[in-house]
């Protein structure tokens, strides 16, 4: 599907200012927004109504001896929250002489599907836990968590999604959509709420004399900047700065699981960006629990040794790669249900006897890319199906579920993503004609319009060196904050070629209308090679990025969209 090209008129001189004027930066927030200020730019925790309530009833448990459970999530946000909470915890108890009676559950995805699962909870009231804490989870099991109360726990939510049904009233909450909730930034993922009750954490622990210098907190960083891309939330206000320091906490990062990590997937830690988070860390600590435990993960993420941490590495590098194979293998065939009904249909609903749950969420996504639809994807898991969404076109997918009933044995999420389970194969069916119906109400006649926002029409000529630099001041790019994107229009072409071991890619030579000889390159474009005849005229749309080849480092024009 094509891609509506959509560029913003240029109002300002410099490319920068451009750039944050289309990203709604006011002239008056500029040198705010390009140097990110830790004192002035991050809230509290304090800040939380209940974060007092929260930090009592931890440390409580924590002088009493008293066992704790951290119940996380299987992906990267809830096992790197999971590990922010752990580790504060295992170091308040050592330098305060507390005994340590912590553990972390991470759920199985198939056993135990998205969220606190009422059979936990049964679980964990028989071997004696006295305090649970959730981690990017929670907030939508009501039901299950005031089963928690009932049994004598005590309870604890660090989340950030959307509230469910029955709201979790027995519980101590801290959410920044809670109802009341005053803290100012909403869009916190897991990580992050877990880093204000750690933080707030060791606040008491210095109010209680605990040597932790001030700004301690810092160190748990690097997880909080990972969590914040794996989980896309807006790059904006206060996650920018959570994220422009914990990049700079992770390329000097203390842990020598993500160390490990990094190693083995070929990346130098000092060079790491939210581009080597979102292609390097966050697929391999998703690999343990699409595939096998999250708690493998989290063993890489809390290694406290270089041998533990590389084993637990490399383990998750078998996995990343198990992954990539078994996805393909699926997403021919969930390709081929979208091509039957493509044209029929608003929302992509697809799924799969055979295909592994913890891989839906990705052939949700790819189906959004290659046709430009929103997407379901579900996967056979007993007697249920397990199904993960994808937005496009601001599809409100926990809406969008809300329309269709009580068709549901479990759902949750986000406005753009979500996770959902339904009883049988009709359910399926009933739930892709419902939410079709809800979607074709929601974007009406003119159908899904997959837009792609060009911040600025160029010349190759003027980005140079010294425009590049000063976009990486723009930097961390994420949700909320995207790479630059340019457009170039009416380029000659003299070359078209494909590139990698499956031809794949695209190498393109062009000619601009001001003259001179560019290369460019289109990853996942490769298709296009020869279907672009020499000598013909095209409109590109590009980011700019550097390569660098045997120690020479220039200036590359990544494809992102063509128009011939």
């Amino acid at each position: 599907m094509a891609k509506l090209w959509t560029i913003k008129p240029r109002t300002e001189e410099s490319v920068v200012r451009q750039i944050l004027a289309n990203r709604n930066v006011e002239s008056s927030d500029v040198d705010k927004f390009l140097a990110p200020d830790w004192e002035r730019d991050t809230h509290l925790p304090a800040s939380f109504q209940n974060m007092k309530m929260a930090v009592d009833k931890v440390f409580g448990a924590l002088t009493s001896g008293a066992k704790i459970i951290i119940h996380g999530d299987y992906d990267a946000d809830g096992v790197c929250g999971s590990t922010v909470l752990y580790t504060t915890l295992r170091e308040i108890c050592e330098r305060m002489a507390l005994p340590f009676n912590v553990e972390v559950f991470l759920p199985d995805r198939e056993k135990d599907g998205y969220g606190v699962a009422m059979h936990t909870i049964e679980r964990l009231g028989t071997e004696g836990v006295k305090l649970l804490i959730t981690v990017d989870c929670g907030i939508a099991n009501g039901l299950e968590l005031g089963r928690a109360h009932e049994l004598g726990l005590d309870v604890v939510i660090c989340d950030h999604h959307q509230m469910g049904e029955h709201y979790p009233d027995k519980a101590i909450v801290l959410h920044p959509l809670a109802p009341g909730e005053n803290y100012v930034n909403k869009s916190l993922c897991g990580t992050g709420v877990a880093f204000k009750l750690a933080s707030g954490l060791l606040d008491e622990a210095r109010a209680r004399k605990a040597d932790f210098p001030v700004g301690h907190e810092k160190w748990l960083l690097d997880l909080v900047a990972i969590a914040t891309v794996t989980d896309v939330v807006p790059l904006l206000g206060e996650n920018r700065t959570l994220e422009h320091y914990g990049l700079k906490v992770l390329q000097k990062t203390r842990r020598p699981g993500i160390r490990a990590i990094l190693n083995v997937a070929g990346t130098e830690l000092a060079g790491v960006d939210t581009q080597a988070i979102g292609f390097r860390i966050g697929p391999r600590l998703n690999a343990a629990g699409r595939l096998a435990s999250a708690k493998l993960a989290f063993n890489t993420l809390a290694a406290q040794t270089d041998d533990e941490a590389s084993k637990a590495a490399l383990e998750l590098e078998r996995l990343n790669k198990e992954r990539q194979q078994i996805f393909a293998a699926s997403y021919e065939e969930a390709k081929k249900m979208a091509d039957a009904m493509k044209d029929e249909s608003t929302v992509l609903v697809v799924h799969g006897e055979t295909w592994l749950p913890g891989i839906v969420g990705l052939i949700a996504g790819r189906l959004v890319g290659d046709y430009g639809l929103p997407a379901f994807a579900f996967a056979s898991v007993g007697e249920h199906f397990v199904g993960s969404g994808r937005s496009l076109g601001g599809l409100h997918l926990v809406k969008a579920m809300e329309s269709c009933g009580d068709m549901f044995v479990k759902r949750g999420g986000h406005p753009q993503a979500c996770g959902l389970t339904v009883a049988s194969l009709d359910r399926v069916n009933e739930f892709r004609d419902k939410v079709n119906a809800f979607a074709h109400k929601h974007f009406g006649a003119e159908g899904v319009k997959d837009l792609l926002n060009i911040d600025l029409e160029l010349p190759f000529s003027e980005l140079t060196w010294d425009v590049y630099n000063d976009l990486q001041k723009c930097a961390p790019f994420g949700e909320g904050n995207r790479p630059p994107v340019f457009a170039t229009k009416e380029v000659r072409v003299i070359g078209a070629d494909t590139m990698g071991s499956t031809s794949s890619h695209l190498r393109l030579t062009v000619v601009p209308p001001e003259g001179g000889l560019h290369r460019m390159v289109g990853f996942g474009f490769g298709h296009l090679a020869k279907k672009i005849p020499i000598g013909s005229a095209v409109d590109v749309a590009y980011e700019v990025e550097v390569n660098e080849w045997k120690g020479k480092r220039e200036l590359q024009f990544r494809i992102v969209d063509i128009k011939m």
